[in-house]
């Protein structure tokens, strides 16, 4: 008995209910903007009722089940009304897919599956629609952002990667896949990583950037050291000695310090000059020295214009002093070695090992082999065989060879003469 009456009141409070939605249908037709509030009400019946107001057609899937509220403050129009449906399926785990015809509503989590529409960028669709997006990315890696934006889509969604033509493929609400982009296209922003070159004037570009590699490594390896995570890509540098520049790769903030660091460290000694030993392999150290006095005392002239002409000057007269040109170049021979010592500038000792590279080469050589032979009258006399024949002894015969080591073979023979004789 108790049964039957709750199944009865069931059926009176659907009645009811079905009367509240009809006439929420009915209010709508006259366009009519309507406050909708429900209270525990069959899903499928709201489901119905949308129908009715917006007059699309439906096709409810058998697992979609279960009871939704609604509270509404103000009136809403047809077009509210169902985007306020699609939030509300969104909430309780559905989804609505739309097709040419009809729109399923199916378990949010099988909705990527289906045939969901594809959007661009600004497509007009309601925010709590199912849409597949497909992100184009110009500046940094798809792969990269992938584990970044996974946490921001449900398990219902997808988020993928293709390599290929670096773009991502997500499927979700069509409120959060455009939030999805919006966070990429703050992300995906022209790197400022450019190449400088910074020209010095005193300083060799070698030591310079060996000076300020040696500081980033430990400034780096103290942020390690400290738990700090790696940055972005750290600044590059390097040495041009033809040009006596270093070239500088990196975010606009490091190249500004670094080109700052580089401007103090480019400065000229204030004892006017650097002092260096070049080693000879070929030439003769003996032999350049004038020739690197000439060309010393053609970069003093040539300085000289060039920063008179900076300052609007007219060129005066270069005076040198003594042999060495300039006064503060001093170019010595050590023949112990085969060495030059150069005393100069770093400008200038750059320009002179340029010139003592060229000089310092091994000079083409022919290789000539000859055999002396000396031969006098004396030494020729020595040379030949003397024959002696005996034949005084019957029918024996005895004969003798000398070649001249010794005595001669008529001594030999009369030896030999007695000897038989005897």
């Amino acid at each position: 008995m108790s049964i039957g009456f709750k199944v009865l009141a069931w059926s009176r409070y659907r009645a009811v209910l079905s009367g509240l939605l009809i006439a929420v249908v009915q209010a709508t037709a006259f366009a009519t903007p309507v406050t909708l509030n429900l209270k525990d009400a069959d899903i499928n019946a709201l489901v119905t009722s949308i129908s009715e107001i917006t007059g699309k057609n439906f096709i409810v899937d058998p697992r979609v089940k279960g009871r939704v509220s609604l509270i509404s403050a103000k009136p809403m129009n047809e077009d509210e009304i169902y985007d306020v449906f699609l939030a509300l399926l969104a909430v309780h785990g559905y989804a609505a897919i739309p097709g040419d015809k009809v729109i399923k509503i199916v378990p949010a989590a099988g909705a990527k599956q289906e045939n969901i529409p594809t959007v661009d960028r600004g497509g007009a669709i309601e925010e709590d629609q199912s849409v597949t997006r497909v992100i184009e990315l110009q500046n940094i890696s798809a792969a990269q952002l992938v584990p970044i934006l996974r946490p921001l889509i449900p398990p219902q969604g997808h988020l993928a990667a293709y390599a290929p033509t670096n773009v991502l493929v997500v499927s979700d609400t069509a409120g959060n896949v455009e939030r999805i982009a919006t966070i990429v296209a703050r992300v995906d922003l022209a790197s400022s990583e450019e190449v400088e070159i910074v020209p010095l004037r005193h300083a060799s570009a070698t030591d310079v950037v060996r000076v300020v590699n040696t500081l980033e490594q430990g400034k780096s390896q103290a942020a390690t050291a400290q738990g700090g995570a790696a940055g972005a890509t750290p600044p590059r540098l390097a040495a041009d000695e033809r040009t006596n520049s270093v070239l500088l790769s990196g975010d606009t903030k490091d190249r500004l310090r670094l080109r700052t660091l580089i401007t103090h460290l480019d400065t000229p000694l204030e004892g006017g000059g650097d002092t260096q030993v070049i080693y000879l392999r070929y030439a003769k150290a003996v032999d350049l020295v004038p020739v690197l006095q000439g060309v010393s005392q053609n970069l003093d002239e040539e300085g000289r214009t060039t920063l008179q002409g900076q300052q609007g000057q007219s060129p005066a007269p270069v005076t040198s002093q003594g042999q060495g040109g300039r006064s503060d170049v001093n170019i010595q021979a050590d023949e112990a070695t085969n060495a030059l010592v150069v005393t100069a500038s770093p400008e200038v000792i750059r320009s002179l090992r340029s010139v003592i590279a060229q000089l310092d080469v091994r000079r083409a050589q022919v290789l000539v082999e000859a055999a002396i032979a000396e031969i006098s009258a004396e030494k020729t006399a020595e040379l030949g065989v003397q024959w002696v024949v005996d034949g005084t002894q019957g029918g024996n015969l005895v004969g003798l060879t000398n070649f001249t080591l010794g005595q001669s073979l008529a001594g030999i023979a009369s030896t030999a003469a007695a000897i038989d004789a005897g």
